[in-house]
């Protein structure tokens, strides 16, 4: 048996050399998983068929295949021989191939060298791959995160740009990437706890996070103010952090602000909700006038993005208004992106410099 494997197999290697490097590897690559009983059928029916077809070979014993049709002879062959002949071949050797992988590959590969440099140019390539691609995670991934571009720098001024020296505005963009799993105290007179800080809503068609965009808002409202004249700080520059909303207003009342402005763009259960909110603290040094500065923060807002405003709403729900009550402190929602019509405006560059333009009206009200 050993002697008929022997001769099987050199012969199965002749009829491989008639193959280009490339279809070798092809079809190598292709049924490099067949079992090694299917690959002894496959190659005796390989090798006979092939001699079939190229009489003057001696045939191995008959190997019983599924479906074999029988072969043509030359004498049957008519119109069309050249194209039967190469799909047949074709098909026999996809299904024929794979026993390089596993079955006695090193012999057949010492008797076919162009078999061999095919072998060693497979592996070269994955091993090149495999240093050269990046490793894909197998972890299912968040839905893609929009970065926010940098903020332009010098945002074109209007010509009736106010004059906004010696003012002193801390700006926070709302949210941040990840939700903080540890908890605060809304308010130190209060028992209700609620997360540090949360990563907000998400767009309903360009999936734009509320925290990125926030921050997008922030930057450049940022510029246009320091353009203006006006001391601007942030409470963070990214969206990779973990700062609660007490931090956050901690920062507005150790700078000593004038104005403390926190940036958000909010999602309601009904998509038809659209428009400017503002919020304020319900308690503090200015509960008397914060509802009328955030009725004409909201209507400043609301006109530079074509948007309607409801009246401003004093809360005591929000950590950040409440930490920071000692200082004019107001929560604007730009808009809603759960309401595609609002999310189209949010996201369009020119209505940040709109909405910088307006705030810079709003700080004229907070100049000593």
């Amino acid at each position: 048996m050993a002697e008929n494997h022997e001769d099987l197999t050199k012969r199965f290697a002749e009829v491989l050399e008639t193959l280009s490097p490339a279809r070798k590897k092809e079809l190598y690559e292709h049924l490099k998983s067949v079992t090694p009983e299917e690959r002894e059928k496959i190659m005796k029916t390989f090798v006979n068929r092939y001699e079939a077809l190229h009489p003057g070979g001696v045939q191995l014993e008959p190997v019983e295949v599924t479906e074999r049709r029988p072969v043509r002879t030359k004498k049957r062959l008519k119109k069309g021989v050249v194209n039967a002949i190469r799909a047949f071949v074709a098909i026999v050797i996809i299904a024929v191939l794979g026993v390089l992988a596993f079955f006695n590959k090193d012999k057949i590969m010492s008797l076919i060298p162009e078999a061999s440099e095919t072998e060693a140019s497979i592996e070269e390539t994955a091993s090149q791959t495999e240093q050269t691609q990046p490793t894909e995670s197998l972890a299912p991934t968040n839905t893609p995160t929009p970065t926010p571009s940098p903020a332009p720098t010098n945002v074109p001024l209007a010509e009736d740009a106010p004059d906004l020296t010696g003012l002193k505005v801390v700006i926070d963009p709302g949210h941040q990437a990840e939700t903080s799993e540890e908890t605060e105290l809304c308010a130190d007179w209060l028992s209700i706890e609620k997360p540090r800080c949360t990563s907000g809503a998400t767009g309903v068609t360009t999936g734009v996070n509320e925290y990125d965009l926030t921050l997008q808002y922030a930057l450049v409202i940022k510029d246009y103010l320091e353009q203006c004249g006006a001391e601007v700080i942030l409470t963070r520059d990214t969206s990779d952090i973990d700062l609660s909303n007490q931090e956050r207003a901690a920062i507005a009342r150790e700078n000593e602000a004038d104005l403390f402005l926190r940036i958000h763009a909010d999602a309601a259960n009904d998509s038809l909700t659209s428009g400017v909110r503002v919020y304020v603290p319900d308690s503090g040094s200015y509960t008397s006038q914060s509802t009328v500065w955030g009725d004409e923060l909201a209507g400043l807002v609301a006109d530079a993005e074509g948007f309607g405003y409801e009246d401003t709403r004093s809360t005591y729900l929000y950590t950040g208004l409440n930490y920071a009550n000692t200082v004019p402190s107001f929560q604007i929602c730009l808009g809603f992106l759960s309401n595609s019509d609002d999310e189209a405006v949010l996201t369009d560059e020119e209505n940040t410099v709109a909405v910088a333009e307006a705030i810079s009206v709003f700080c004229t009200d907070f100049i000593a």
